[in-house]
Order: structure tokens, then sequence, then C-alpha cells
């Protein structure tokens, strides 16, 4: 029996030591909580998942008057290519309108971001209609791996 437990401790652990071996430090406790149990592979294809209907294709953004950014991206959704434009005054607000355009809203309520050798990595907490979930990207700028969050959780919330 103390086996056991033992096993369980070092499972969560282990979980814990990948999270922290990549980016430097812990997960956010309530997604270290959830997802405790969960080897590094499992975790990133559960809270980065590589695939799914909304895809983003391309991102350019321009600073455009009173310091907002025009954005415009090609997203697909399932089999349906839609060209995308929004001005906001940066990346995550004017992604968020081209997923509200989309039908596939979410309110991001809290956001992680962490800088390490390999990049940037974001996670986020996003609700959609009550319903919430984490969600993670990575990229080589902090721009980059949050609208590869922001399109996770999407996917994770259809």
């Amino acid at each position: 029996m103390n086996t056991h437990i033992h096993t369980d401790s070092i499972s969560s652990h282990r979980h814990c030591d990948h999270f922290t071996a990549r980016l430097g430090r812990p997960l956010p406790t309530a997604l270290r909580a959830e997802a405790a149990d969960m080897s590094w592979s499992t975790f990133t294809s559960t809270y980065a998942p590589t695939s799914g209907p909304i895809r983003l294709g391309s991102w350019t953004a321009d600073r455009g008057a009173d310091d907002l950014l025009f954005c415009r991206a090609t997203i697909a959704d399932g089999d349906t290519i839609s060209a995308l434009t929004a001005t906001a005054p940066g990346p995550i607000g004017a992604l968020t309108d081209m997923l509200y355009q989309l039908g596939a809203g979410l309110e991001i309520v809290c956001i992680h971001q962490y800088d390490h050798a390999d990049g940037v990595t974001t996670i986020l907490r996003c609700d959609r209609d009550g319903r919430r979930i984490w969600a993670m990207g990575t990229g080589t700028s902090g721009e980059d791996s949050t609208l590869g969050a922001m399109i996770a959780a999407a996917n994770r919330l259809s």
C-alpha cells in the first residue's frame, strides 16, 4: 500500500518536472491539479491539440490609426476557409473578434506566458457558455504562442 502511494507521488512529481524542465517553472496550480497524472505527451495532445476543425493559416498585423492593430487572417473551420479582418488594440483582441465571426468565440479568463530557451509558451484558461478549459500554445514569440493557444482553446471548446 505504501508503494502505491509512493508511485502516485512520483508520477505527479514527474509531470511537474516535465513542465518545469521545459519552462523553468511549474504549471499554474489549478492546471497542475487537473493534469497531475498525465505524461508530457498526453498533456500536450490534450491542451495543445494539433488537429481540430479550427486552423489558423496566414496571419498579418499592421499598425493602424490610434495605435490599433489591423489584422488579416485565413482561418479554416472544417472544410470552410475564411479570409477575416479585425482591428483591435492587439493580436488577442483581433483573433478573439475573428473567432466570434466564425461562431467559435471564447473569453480568456487568465493567461500565463513563459519565455524559455526554445521560445515562448502561453497557457490560457478560457470560457465559452459557462464551459471552462485550459489550452496551451508554443512559438518563437509571445504573439505566436498566444495565437496558437487561442486556436487550441477554440478547438477544445468546439
